[in-house]
C-alpha cells in the first residue's frame, strides 16, 4: 500500500488504530457534531481537527485554530469574541476575535483544559445560545460556527475533581477521538519518517536519504515521547546530516543512536531518569530555549523550569 492510499483525510498511517482514526473522522466530519481531541502532545490534533473540517461541508470557509493555554480571563474574551474602539486602554480599533473569524466555519479550540472558571463560564454560554458579544459591546451577536476543542490531559478525570465544568465537557465532547501515540502505531515510524524525509528534502531541492536497516531499527526501537512531532523534528535533522548520502545511526539524535540496556531499580528511579532525558533532549532540540521546550512538551514555561530544577538538569541557552 503507498502513501496515496493512506492519506485518507491527510493522516498518513497503515496501522489499525489509523485505519480506526480516519473512519471516525468520515463518521463525524460531515456533520456540526461536536468533537473533542484527547491525545499526548505532537499526536497530531490540529491535523485531526483539520481532517474533520475538510471532510465537512464548511469545507470552503477558514478554519481557525486558537491555543487557548496561559489565557488570562480578559484576554480570552477579548480574542475570542473581540472588542470594540475604546473597550480599554489601547484598544484603538474595534477588532474581530477568533468566533468571527471563523464565521461559517470551524473553530478549533486546543489546550482547552487549560481554561479558568471564569473563562469556562464564557465559553460555555457562548456555545449554548450561538451568541457572544464584544468587550464594549451590548448587543449580541449570532455565530455560526462549528467547535472543535483539544487536549492532552483527561478533562473527564479534571471534571471529576471538580477542575472542569461537566456542562461544559458535555457541550464540547458530543464525540471524543484520540490519534494513537507513535509508539503503538508499529511500522507506521518508517512510513512516516519516509514522508518527512521527501517532503523536508524537496523544500531543499534535493533527493531524499535512503533509511539503512541500522537507522530503521533505531527508529522502531525509540519510545517517541514527542510522538510525530519529534519524529518530523528528528528527519529535519537527518536531511541537514546526512545530504547527498545515506542515512547513519550516527546522524540521529543522540536518544535514537542506542538502546540502553535494562536496569534495576525502582519504578520511581526509572521515571525520574526518563523524565530527565525527555526534557534534556527537548531543551537540546530547541538550543535551551526554554519556552519552545515547554510548548513542545505540553508544559507552562514555569512548569518546565520547575522540572529542571528538580532534576538537577543544565540549561544552556536562553
Amino acid at each position: 500500500m503507498g502513501i496515496g492510499t493512506v492519506a485518507v483525510a491527510g493522516l498518513l498511517g497503515q496501522c489499525p488504530a489509523m485505519e480506526h482514526l480516519r473512519r471516525e473522522v468520515a463518521l463525524f466530519g460531515p456533520s456540526d457534531v461536536r468533537v473533542h481531541v484527547f491525545g499526548e502532545t505532537g499526536t497530531g490534533k490540529e491535523m485531526v481537527a483539520k481532517a474533520l473540517h475538510d471532510a465537512s461541508p464548511r469545507a470552503r470557509r477558514p478554519l481557525v485554530p486558537v491555543n487557548v493555554a496561559g489565557f488570562s480571563d480578559e484576554l480570552f474574551a477579548g480574542e475570542l469574541f473581540g472588542h470594540a474602539r475604546g473597550a480599554f486602554t489601547g484598544a484603538l480599533y474595534a477588532h474581530d476575535g477568533y468566533v468571527a473569524q471563523a464565521e461559517g466555519g470551524t473553530l478549533f479550540i486546543d489546550e482547552v483544559g487549560d481554561l479558568s472558571a471564569v473563562a469556562q463560564v464564557r465559553l460555555l454560554r457562548f456555545l449554548e445560545a450561538g451568541e457572544y458579544q464584544r468587550l464594549g459591546e451590548t448587543a449580541a451577536r449570532r455565530a455560526d460556527v462549528r467547535v472543535i476543542s483539544a487536549t492532552n490531559v483527561d478533562l473527564q478525570r479534571r471534571v471529576r475533581e471538580g477542575r472542569f465544568r461537566e456542562d461544559l465537557w458535555f457541550r464540547l465532547a458530543d464525540e471524543v477521538i484520540t490519534p494513537p501515540p507513535l509508539r503503538e502505531r508499529g511500522a507506521d515510524v518508517l512510513l512516516l519518517a519516509r514522508h518527512f524525509l521527501r517532503v523536508l528534502s524537496a523544500g531543499a531541492g534535493a533527493a531524499p536519504p535512503l533509511l539503512s536497516p541500522e537507522v530503521e531499527a533505531a527508529l522502531l526501537a525509540h519510545s517517541w515521547p514527542g510522538n510525530v512531532r519529534e519524529l518530523r523534528s528528528a528527519m529535519r535533522r537527518v536531511c541537514v546530516r546526512a545530504a547527498g548520502r545515506p542515512v547513519a545511526v550516527e546522524d540521529l539524535p543522540r536518544a535514537l543512536q542506542q538502546r540502553r540496556p535494562r536496569r534495576w531499580g525502582t519504578l520511581r528511579s526509572a521515571l525520574r531518569e526518563r523524565e530527565s532525558e525527555v526534557i534534556q533532549e527537548a531543551l537540546e532540540r530547541h538550543r535551551g530555549i526554554v519556552a519552545r521546550a515547554a510548548a513542545e512538551l505540553g508544559l507552562t514555561r514555569q512548569g518546565l523550569w520547575l522540572k529542571v530544577r528538580r532534576l538537577g538538569l543544565v540549561v544552556a541557552g536562553p
